[in-house]
């Protein structure tokens, strides 16, 4: 299901196993950027390679998974995902990181508008939600920035350190045009 999508200054394209090495170096071996993810920074390359070919195998079964790269550059510098997808109740949930040299740009922002637009153009779900951890205000900023408001705060164990942390959900909802 997962197409590209175009915008001003990115391509948001499907992931291929040939761009381990790049996501490895960028972002996914890299402590800040994954230091409010659900994941550790990965150990080698290969690792990489690994969760790749996962999310690749992913794709026949209409996972939305983007490659976030700058336009005409084509190499990766980040994601955007529904990590969560509830066809049932109407609403998906995404997860996003973007390589720590292209923060404070506008290039989450942008990828984050563009795929909630993909999604209720191209899809039946209704609402779509993002949660990120307090702390990380510029994560909140981004949502924000996209349309998103909150919608409620709760704690839960942080999967890492397995310490309470309190979260932001926020949501949009698909609007009329639709």
């Amino acid at each position: 299901m997962t197409q590209p999508i175009v915008t001003d200054r990115l391509y948001l394209r499907r992931f291929a196993v040939s761009d381990a090495e790049a996501c490895y170096c960028n972002w996914m071996s890299d402590p800040e950027v994954t230091h409010f993810l659900t994941w550790d920074v990965h150990p080698d390359v290969e690792h990489t390679r690994k969760v790749l070919t996962e999310w690749v195998r992913e794709y026949s079964r209409g996972s939305l998974d983007w490659c976030i790269t700058l336009r005409g550059e084509y190499v990766p510098i980040g994601s955007v995902t529904a990590v969560r997808q509830h066809p049932e109740s109407g609403y998906c949930e995404l997860g996003y990181c973007l390589a720590q040299d292209y923060w404070d740009k506008g290039y989450m922002t942008e990828a984050i508008r563009a795929v909630t637009g993909y999604i209720f153009t191209n899809t039946p779900y209704r609402r779509i939600q993002a949660r990120h951890e307090i702390e990380n205000e510029a994560s909140g900023r981004c949502l924000e920035k996209s349309g998103f408001h909150e919608i409620g705060r709760f704690v839960r164990d942080n999967p890492k350190t397995g310490r309470p942390c309190m979260y932001r959900m926020m949501s949009v909802d698909r609007p009329s045009r639709f």
